[in-house]
């Protein structure tokens, strides 16, 4: 870098711009990057059954946090080697990495009907037959009605129709018109948190109030939309922050081809 060689301020002005630029361009991806390996590390127990739903968009946060100080590192050298050339291919490459958050903003508020839509699919194919024989679905629906306080896709009454219910339970001892889960069990209403007092209390559909009565899938639901929304935002706050690079990137480009006797590399 050769700012003090040269008298032209503009030229320094911008460089010094572009530097802090591209320190918060890793910022940013590195924020980026850890999010979307958070989201993998410490997601909810039920993502994992609709990691359609989910993982997408924690892969774009990581893929997005990568491309981010890949170009932090790239736009730092175009800089330091005051290269006319090195920062044509830094715009070209903020370029792309503009069109790809763009792509991730709309991704995130136009995607969220068809991934709702595939998460309706999974857990209804989850209450109807999986959950009879397959343990890790049994823990995860199990977990998700007794922390969201929720019961079946649509209520309490999808379970009856289900393979679990027709073949009798886990345990064999609940059967009746309206059997559902122990993790349905209202604990807030039951004052023993044993699973046996709750449905014998609940007895069979006669007293709905010892258990979660609503259905999982509107309360995760807004789940998705939370999530998905947050990525749109995201998207487009970095896509902002992307065309302020790009201009800045222009603004020295432009100084250096006015600069007299600028030499380039």
């Amino acid at each position: 870098m050769k700012i003090s060689t040269y008298e032209d301020k503009g030229v320094a002005c911008a460089q010094y711009f572009l530097l802090f630029f591209n320190l918060m361009l890793w910022v940013v991806g590195g924020i980026m990057f850890g999010l979307g390996i958070y989201f993998h590390v410490h997601h909810d127990v039920y993502s994992t059954l609709t990691s359609e739903t989910y993982f997408i968009g924690a892969n774009l946060l990581i893929a997005g946090g990568v491309l981010l100080i890949v170009g932090g590192f790239f736009g730092c050298c175009s800089t330091l080697w005051d290269n006319q050339l090195a920062l044509i291919g830094f715009i070209f490459y903020l370029v792309i990495c503009l069109s790809l958050e763009i792509a991730t903003a709309v991704f995130g508020y136009q995607g969220t009907p068809s991934l709702q839509a595939i998460a309706l699919k999974h857990m209804t194919q989850d209450v109807d037959t999986k959950y009879h024989t397959m343990k890790n679905v049994r823990d995860a629906m199990d977990r998700l009605q007794s922390t969201r306080h929720c019961c079946g896709y649509n209520g309490y009454q999808n379970w009856a129709a289900s393979t679990w219910a027709k073949n009798g339970t886990a345990d064999g001892k609940l059967k009746g018109p309206y059997p559902v889960p122990a993790s349905c069990c209202n604990t807030t209403m039951v004052k023993s948190n044993s699973p046996a007092a709750c449905t014998k209390l609940y007895d069979y559909g006669k007293n709905t109030q010892y258990i979660y009565t609503q259905g999982c899938f509107p309360r995760y639901k807004d789940d998705i939309v939370m999530f998905m929304y947050s990525i749109g935002a995201f998207g487009i706050g970095v896509s902002l922050f992307q065309i302020l690079g790009i201009i800045l990137a222009f603004v020295l480009f432009f100084s250096l081809s006015s600069t007299q006797g600028y030499k380039y590399i």
